[in-house]
């Protein structure tokens, strides 16, 4: 086990109602003034957002409304966002949503005390020094940033999806009612249910000593989910699993899964490209073109993880250590059909002349590669790996 620092700081109020009580829970984290960002109808529609108006009115607590959110968030509402900040005095961030509503408010929070550009700490060219305090009421199980440090923001300009880490822009508070979920499409609980899987994934792939306890904790969430996520698809107003697939939403990127690892997402920087590339591509679906490609390049190079996962996972243990890698590779590939996400990047718009562009974002026109323990992805392997699922 590696040296480690862990802090989880933010609280979670879980339980039907508990977006209810966001005015006083605001008012006992000593918020003033406060910006609520949300999507573009969903909140509304749903009538969420007239419960937490009149909430707020309870708690005597004005707002200011940063409305347009989309997948794959932009720097344009960013910068939308921090201007109502500053004019308007705020001095909490509420997010109503999902990832893309959470990292931009994240994004606001952390360059509301930077003199920069907005794009510049996400670029790695400052770093961040403080954060305004920020609260989620969460809508959906997915991106898990509800209790992360990161925050990622699309670029349109260059179509590149850039993040960074702070322990700063982790949420103060987390409002978890799973009922919130019950009225999601399903191709976005499929989504959700990949996002979930891919970030404790990618940390269990992560280099690892004996008996490490981490890789325990990942191997009994991806167990979990694998199992309750079917279950969500096909019975969306199940209280039970909701519940079961939103706490795992929380955990899977809060660093329980990684603690006193190193940790590594290759999986993810090769899904970047690809989502700001085409911004209609939802985050969980490119994940689930990309992982079993992936996986099949990458299993003989750490292929005690693959059959330990196939065992734990899926019972799948012949004695043959590559049969197993490859049987526990397809039974990924039956789980996301169940779900009827696509299995080819072509599926997605994707065209063979496109591969160039992603790669080129990938390695940064070659000029630099994506870390993995034993084999780095450089300019070749990334080109394989998007053609072998094209």
């Amino acid at each position: 086990m590696k040296n480690f620092n862990f802090v989880s700081p933010t609280k979670i109020y879980f339980g039907p109602g508990k977006e209810n009580d966001v005015g006083a829970i605001l008012k006992e984290h000593g918020a003033s003034k406060v910006l609520v960002v949300i999507g573009k109808n969903s909140v509304i529609k749903s009538g969420l957002l007239e419960r937490v108006v009149v909430s707020l009115s309870k708690a005597v607590i004005p707002f200011e409304l940063l409305r347009g959110v989309r997948a794959n968030p932009t720097f344009d509402l960013v910068e939308e966002g921090l201007k109502m900040v500053r004019e308007n005095k705020i001095d909490f961030i509420l997010a109503i949503g999902g990832g893309s509503v959470i990292d931009t408010a994240k994004c606001i929070a952390v360059n509301y005390y930077h003199n920069g550009g907005v794009k510049e700490i996400n670029l790695h060219q400052a770093e961040p020094t403080k954060a305004l305090p920020l609260g989620v009421i969460l809508t959906i199980s997915a991106a898990g940033s509800e209790l992360s440090n990161s925050c990622v923001i699309q670029d349109d300009n260059t179509g590149m999806k850039v993040g960074f880490n702070s322990d700063l822009v982790r949420p103060v508070f987390a409002i978890e009612n799973p009922e919130l979920t019950y009225s999601l499409p399903k191709e976005q609980i499929a989504y959700g249910v990949v996002d979930i899987l891919m970030h404790t994934l990618e940390r269990y792939f992560s280099p690892s000593e004996k008996h490490e306890l981490a890789d325990e904790f990942a191997l009994g969430l991806i167990k979990n989910v694998l199992e309750i996520g079917l279950q969500v698809y096909q019975y969306p107003e199940n209280y039970d699993y909701q519940a079961t697939l939103m706490l795992a939403s929380s955990l899977s990127h809060n660093g329980i899964t990684s603690v006193g690892k190193k940790y590594y997402m290759p999986i993810h920087q090769l899904e970047h490209p690809l989502s700001g590339t085409f911004p209609n591509i939802a985050h969980g679906l490119g994940l689930a073109v990309l992982f079993p490609a992936w996986c099949r390049y990458y299993y003989k190079y750490d292929i005690e993880k693959f059959t330990t996962l196939g065992e734990r996972i899926f019972d799948i243990y012949s004695g043959d250590k590559e049969a197993d890698a490859l049987a526990t590779i397809e039974a990924f590939e039956e789980y996301f059909g169940r779900m009827n996400l696509p299995h080819k990047l072509s599926d997605l718009g994707v065209k063979k002349e496109d591969i160039d562009v992603l790669v080129n974002k990938v390695t940064n026109n070659n000029t630099r590669t994506v870390f993995h323990h034993t084999k780095p992805i450089n300019d070749e392997v990334a080109r394989k790996i998007y053609y072998s699922c094209l």
